[in-house]
This record gives C-alpha cells, structure tokens and sequence, in this order.
C-alpha cells in the first residue's frame, strides 16, 4: 500500500465518522483526573476531549475536570459506575478494590519495563484481566493511556538498601497488594489515600511514600522530599475508564469515534511520559534532590513472596494470568 493509500485510510474513516454523526443526538461527557494538569495525565485527557468532540462532527462535547475536583480516585470509579460521572483516568491500584483483577498489575517487580507493559496492556493478557468489567462492574477500560515506574521518596535520608528503608515509615495507597509489598520490605506501612499524600507527607505523618518521578514533581513532593531511590518496585498505569451507562448513550459511530480518539491521545501521552523523564530528573536535581540506586535483587526476592502469596490467595484463575503476564516478559 502506497504512502498516500495509507494515510488516506484513516482520514476516510475520520470523515465517515463526522458525517455519520451529524445526525446524532447531541451529548455532553462528563471526564476526570487527579493529578496536576502539567502531568501526562492531562495530555491524555484534554487530546482525548478535542478528538472525540472533533471525530463526532461536536456530537459529544467532553468536559475536563482535573486536580481531584469530582473526588478521589476511588469515589469518581464509584460516580462511573452510578452514572454521575462519565469516564475517570485513576491509578490502577484505586480501582483494585472494586475489581480485584486490576491488582494483577500492582504486584511488586510484575512488569519490567515500558514494552513488557505494552505488551501486556496491549494484549492477551489485559483482556484476561478486565474484558469482562462491563458486565461484572458496569465499567469499561478504555485504555491505559501511560506506564511509568514508581521510586521511593523521603524527608529524611538516602536509601541504599533494605535497612535503610526500614527506618521511616511510608503512605501507602489503600490497596492490599502495596500494603503487604511494603510488609514483605521491611515496613509497617500507613495507609492514606491519593488526595491526603502531600499533606501527610509535610506533616511528618509518614516519612516517604513511592511515586513515578514525574508526579513527585508535578505535585511539588520534591519541596519538602528531598530523597529519591529509584527502585521501581511498582508501576503506575492508570486506565482511563468509562462508565457503561455512558457508553450506551452512544451510536455506532460515535463508539468508533471514541475508541480513535483514546488511541490518538494514548500515543500522546505515552510519548509524553516516556520522553518527560529525563528532563524531569534533571530538574529535581536542581531543586536540590539527591538520588539513591540500591541494588534491586534484594527486593525483588521479598516480592517474589508477595506473588506467591498473592496467587494462593486469588487462586487459579490469577495464577494464568500471572503465567500470561512473565510470558510476555519473554
């Protein structure tokens, strides 16, 4: 297929998309993220809004709403599900305890890197995990618009190895996977939730938490966290769900639209995140933050307790997907 042919398709489809939605009824959607609109987050969200407004013909007019403003991450995964609200962007991790399979991809070391985590999100293995939300949670996982690994941060000191980490004390999200990782490293974690982190944190109710570099930045942790150790025990990949009461208002083509749309604005803030990191690290240096690189084989030998843990627990339904999961490792 020619350069031409190709480029020529999907602006066709755009088309057949604008001109099939002209006649359909008009609807407002209703979206929401909790982090600072400089994040990759909002890169997703406001790219996602413009396209699916523009690939509708204005069909659908999408509303951003940032910064925890329609609740916290676990209450606006809730509104999805009531029909208050229309889609959320949330860490994986928050919407564990509605749909216990997402936590699959907050066990500690479970994925490796970005491709690993393309591969899975992208594959067999996430539609093991959440290709029947709909039916049993009313909810639909769009996509997982980034990945990015989460570091351990701290008010007190450089850590370089297991002891060093477990003098302080962390916030953790409420999930029960990161609770017990935080267990298994050596800690008696606090559980806080996203929107109370920062302030828990200034107040020396908990000493340090984990988070991806980019948020500690974007979410000023860095003012008053001066200790970074890249361990990258977890990964922060937030689904962007959309709830199924909102889903059925939509026409055929309007689906097409939104689903076009997500995959444009995905590509745009993977590409953000991925590129983001480096220039984010150089200005955390010179905010006057040191960084730490212990050696992870420590860790990932206490996580691997944590998996084992994990999967008798869930039992055997988890435990093929996890094999799904280290396959596409390989």
């Amino acid at each position: 297929m020619s350069f031409l042919k190709k480029l020529a398709l999907p602006l066709a489809m755009s088309l057949m998309m604008v001109a099939g939605s002209a006649s359909a009824k008009n609807i407002t959607m209703n979206i929401s993220f909790g982090v600072a609109d400089t994040h990759p987050y909002a890169t997703f969200m406001y790219t996602f809004a413009e396209r699916f407004n523009t690939l509708t013909g204005g069909s659908v007019k999408v509303k951003v709403h940032c910064c925890n403003k329609m609740g916290s991450e676990q209450e606006t995964f809730k509104k999805l599900q009531l029909g208050t609200l229309d889609g959320t962007m949330i860490a994986q991790n928050n919407a564990g305890p509605m749909y216990p399979k997402i936590d699959l991809l907050v066990l500690p070391y479970m994925i490796q890197n970005f491709e690993h985590a393309v591969a899975i999100a992208d594959g067999p293995a996430g539609e093991a995990i959440w290709g029947t939300m709909p039916e049993d949670v009313g909810v639909h996982l769009v996509t997982i618009p980034l990945f990015s690994f989460r570091h351990i941060y701290n008010t007190k000191m450089p850590i370089n190895n297991l002891d060093d980490f477990a003098k302080m004390k962390y916030r953790v999200p409420k999930n029960v996977v990161m609770i017990d990782t935080y267990k298994a490293f050596g800690s008696d974690p606090v559980p806080i939730g996203w929107s109370e982190a920062l302030t828990a944190t200034q107040t020396g109710t908990v000493d340090g938490g984990d988070l991806p570099i980019d948020v500690i930045y974007a979410q000023k942790f860095h003012d008053v966290a001066k200790h970074i150790a890249m361990t990258g025990h977890f990964v922060l990949a937030p689904p962007f769900f959309v709830g199924d009461k909102f889903m059925n208002k939509l026409d055929a083509n309007q689906k097409a639209a939104l689903d076009m749309a997500a995959k444009i604005a995905t590509s745009a803030s993977r590409f953000h995140t991925n590129y983001g990191m480096g220039l984010v690290e150089e200005k955390l240096r010179a905010a006057g933050v040191t960084f730490t690189y212990p050696d992870t084989g420590p860790w990932i030998e206490k996580a691997k307790a944590v998996h084992a843990a994990f999967a008798e627990e869930r039992g055997p339904e988890y435990v093929k997907i996890m094999d799904m999961i280290y396959a596409a490792a390989e």
